[in-house]
């Protein structure tokens, strides 16, 4: 007697764990709430990426593999491991204030990221336009973060030049969107992915 195990689809957990963690960084590059200076929510921004964020795409990576989804398993672990290993350095960053270095090889991890999300987004499109769009915003937003942790998108010799931040930060706030948009109709069945 063979016995086949339904897992459950892990989809939906992994875009809350992406729209949580985009919204993190949209807050935390655009200082809501000044999140990023007096508020001091990098400490705990840390631990919400290394252990809350990661850990969500990480099961959701194993069960989207067992149900035979090879985007859904690359992609999710991948992405816990980037996501945890970026919560790291923030938690080391803060600990280490005001010795701490640039984020530039954390730049460069971003925008390896940007490159394999562009492989991500040829394999998200055989399944639907709409997970397409979403990976090749995924690819634009982490080369924008990686760009600006390397100091590329403001003036690097004025302390107060925010526009990089900025920039990224809105590049998030659109990536998180589109998740919680997705969010509806993968949980529920309703509503349309084209």
């Amino acid at each position: 007697v063979l016995a086949r195990v339904k897992l459950v689809d892990a989809n939906g957990l992994a875009l809350t764990c992406f729209a949580f963690s985009t919204w993190l960084f949209f807050a935390f590059l655009c200082n809501i709430d000044e999140v990023g200076g007096k508020n001091n929510g990098v400490f705990y921004m840390g631990d919400m990426l290394s252990w809350g964020v990661s850990m969500g795409l990480l099961i959701s990576g194993v069960v989207q593999g067992l149900n035979g989804d090879h985007l859904g398993f690359t992609s999710y672990v991948f992405h816990a491991a980037i996501l945890g290993t970026i919560g790291r350095n923030f938690k080391l960053a803060v600990s280490l204030e005001p010795n701490a270095a640039p984020f530039h090889i954390v730049g460069f991890f971003c925008c390896a990221a940007a490159w394999f999300n562009c492989i991500f987004t040829v394999m998200a499109f055989r399944v639907a336009n709409m997970f397409g769009v979403l990976y090749a915003s995924v690819g634009l937003m982490f080369l924008l973060v990686g760009l600006n942790f390397e100091k590329l998108l403001s003036d690097a010799e004025d302390p107060i030049d925010k526009t990089g931040d900025y920039i990224a930060g809105a590049s998030c706030l659109v990536v998180s969107l589109q998740c919680c948009y997705l969010i509806f109709p993968v949980m529920t069945g309703r509503g349309k992915i084209v």
